[in-house]
């Protein structure tokens, strides 16, 4: 995943699966890095997303951050 960074990144591990841009130049590093360990970091990504980005986790914080 390449993922813009907005400094409030918490837990979510990065480096690997998961990687962060905050500028043109680093998206593209971002992409080209992607491209050349698709494998590494597609096992990564897969490990890391029902963690993080699983409908029921995002959402129920969502709502609560929203205070419903």
């Amino acid at each position: 995943m390449l993922v813009q960074g907005t400094g409030e990144s918490g837990d979510l591990p990065t480096g690997r699966g998961v990687l962060t841009f905050s500028s043109l130049e680093q998206a593209v590093a971002g992409v080209e890095e992607i491209q050349r360990n698709y494998l590494l970091h597609g096992q990564a990504a897969r490990e890391v997303a029902p963690e993080y980005f699983a409908a029921e986790k995002v959402l129920s914080n969502l709502l609560y951050d929203a205070g419903l």
